[in-house]
């Protein structure tokens, strides 16, 4: 159930035509403002959403995020103006602050329950790599509806929401952990987000975990893009890019257990965190195969990353208080994208998104290097 649930959340048919669709009622600057809606929604939402979730219960919140998708993606397919479109995505990033986090930890619940909570890297890979290859197969699809009616491939993600929502009813709740809904329980449990997500897990591990995956999101909501334009690619090698990006992604998921059983999480975490910047700096003198090459080479990290993260926080967080944690875990992951995307975008505009991707992979090696050369003194001093 929880991998057609994550297909259907991911039915995406309009991820390779909704900036056409978008520019029917807007230009690109309206585009950036309902971006920035979109992220500051969706980290704003983490938080509550999450301490929601852990209270009133993981299957009533999976129900009410995909409604409020569903109603968001019909309002979205049916839009007559820019108000109507900005306020479906508002409504539609309420529900994915709902479901973040939230299939994670239903999953893990009902694996402990069931004492295999050990599979549950395994059972991640298999969401992350269904997700991507339900991506890339409708994004396909979808182009071709666009070509009948603009409007089709964003009713047939409605209708996908609706199908979530019906099979969402049918979820069993584990028994574990929970608590009685109250306001006071409410606040106690957001504060427990906090504390949970630095002291579960160690406060140098989170702020690593941090570090990456702030700058996976920055790459990921604009600057691949960017970059891939720079290179020289053209509408239909971007179309075909980003399929092959999916595809590979989900193949690339599959090899969490091994790199987690391979690796030390802090280890993993360095290696993936030295390709990310070292690739970046050689993206600034890529032309169009070396650059799409090392586009390729960072998309098929962050599942590795992903995988990773929900693994870590899951196994040393409480049930009582699991999505609470890995929506603040997601929250600050996202902050700096919504403090700084307007400044990034504005910054590539002046020097180009080749030059900013040097600069960023370097203050990124510059802050790995401090980061792990002090996890390492503080490790070696408590052995002594």
């Amino acid at each position: 159930m929880a991998y057609f649930l994550a297909a259907m959340k991911n039915s995406w048919f309009f991820l390779g035509v909704w900036v056409l669709y978008y520019l029917k009622f807007t230009n690109y600057a309206g585009i950036g403002l309902i971006e920035t809606v979109m992220i500051v929604t969706t980290s704003a939402g983490e938080i509550p959403t999450g301490a929601v979730a852990d209270l009133l219960g993981k299957k009533k919140t999976l129900i009410l995020a995909f409604f409020f998708e569903a109603f968001g993606g019909f309002i979205m397919a049916f839009a007559q103006n820019f108000s109507q479109l900005i306020f479906s995505v508002f409504v539609m990033c309420i529900g994915g602050a709902m479901y973040s986090g939230t299939l994670d930890a239903l999953i893990f619940d009902s694996l402990k329950q069931k004492n295999l909570e050990n599979k549950y890297d395994k059972v991640i890979a298999n969401i992350s790599s269904i997700v991507l290859i339900t991506i890339a197969s409708v994004s396909i699809i979808g182009g071709l509806m666009y070509t009948i009616n603009p409007r089709l491939p964003f009713l047939a993600n409605a209708i996908a929401y609706v199908i979530g929502l019906i099979a969402s009813l049918f979820l069993i709740e584990p028994s574990i952990d929970t608590i009685k809904f109250s306001f006071k329980n409410y606040l106690f449990q957001t504060r427990q987000g906090f504390k949970q997500l630095f002291a579960s897990v160690s406060r140098h591990q989170t702020i690593k975990l941090l570090l990456l995956g702030g700058v996976l999101v920055v790459l990921d909501e604009m600057m691949e893009a960017f970059l891939l334009v720079e290179f020289g690619f053209k509408a239909k090698g971007l179309g075909i890019i980003y399929s092959v990006i999916y595809l590979l992604s989900a193949f690339s998921s599959q090899i969490s257990p091994w790199f987690k059983q391979k690796f030390s999480f802090g280890f993993g975490l360095l290696i993936l965190s030295l390709i990310i910047a070292a690739s970046l700096i050689i993206s600034s003198v890529a032309g169009l195969v070396l650059g799409g090459l090392m586009v390729l080479l960072r998309y098929n990290l962050a599942p590795i990353f992903n995988n990773l993260s929900s693994v870590m926080i899951n196994q040393n967080t409480l049930s009582k208080y699991r999505v609470t944690t890995i929506s603040t875990f997601n929250m600050l992951k996202n902050l700096p994208y919504v403090l700084s995307a307007f400044f990034i975008g504005r910054l590539m505009d002046i020097i180009s998104a080749k030059m900013f991707a040097f600069y960023f992979g370097s203050a990124l090696l510059v802050v790995i290097v401090i980061q792990f050369s002090v996890s390492y003194f503080f490790s070696s001093a408590r052995r002594q």
